[in-house]
């Protein structure tokens, strides 16, 4: 079982186990989505918002990010990648331009190693839309800045 060690802004620290931890956010983010129509946040949600805030782009970036260890996800980003960031701005660009009706091809050696980028996508997520979607969402997060190959070595 993997644990997430949780450090709220008094510096209070709690060690919930992964999947805890993705349910508590989900809830929360849920709530955070739609307060005025909300029921009362769950119990685990009030929990965690003691921890994260509500901030609901910080709660979602949190989301995604626990989400990568699901269906492993980072491995996968990172042989799209090879743990390059100046990889993956490019790859972000096609992995958002795939089943996209108005993408334009540009110069033809361009569009050929973009097609050997989309054939190792197309691998690596074997064709599956939702993972395809996940994984966009994560290297997002590292186009963004928020996550870098830097700071995830050990």
């Amino acid at each position: 079982m993997q644990l997430v060690t949780l450090t709220a802004p008094d510096g209070h620290r709690e060690r919930w186990d992964m999947k805890t931890t993705y349910l508590a956010l989900l809830s929360w983010y849920s709530y955070l989505k739609d307060t005025e129509n909300s029921k009362e946040p769950t119990e685990l949600a009030t929990r965690i918002s003691k921890f994260v805030g509500n901030d609901i782009k910080q709660v979602h970036t949190f989301l995604v990010y626990l989400d990568g260890f699901n269906g492993d996800l980072y491995s996968k980003l990172s042989l799209l990648t090879n743990n390059d960031d100046k990889n993956t701005t490019r790859l972000y660009f096609i992995m958002k331009s795939l089943n996209n009706p108005n993408y334009l091809a540009h110069n033809k050696r361009e569009e050929r190693e973009r097609q050997k980028i989309v054939e190792r996508i197309e691998q690596v997520t074997n064709n599956d839309v939702e993972m395809l979607k996940r994984l966009i969402a994560l290297t997002k997060l590292f186009v963004d800045g928020q996550l870098s190959y830097k700071n995830m070595e050990g």
